[in-house]
């Protein structure tokens, strides 16, 4: 399965949830937001959400300041 993660093709071997996609790729998920295809996905639903193939997944730190 081919996925595009931060505009980065990436093939997984299978098809996995948006966490099983975070520890494959050792990231940590603290501060982090992601969306696939263009919609923000809450941290609630990241183990159950399922990834497709051609899924675009951008993935951003979340910076606080003033």
């Amino acid at each position: 399965m081919h996925i595009l993660l931060n505009d980065q093709p990436l093939q997984l071997s299978t098809n996995c949830s948006v966490s099983e996609l975070l520890q494959q790729q050792q990231l940590v998920s603290e501060g982090l937001a992601i969306a696939i295809n263009n919609t923000v996905i809450s941290k609630r639903c990241w183990p159950e959400h399922k990834l497709q193939s051609n899924d675009n997944v951008q993935l951003f730190q979340i910076v606080t300041g003033g």
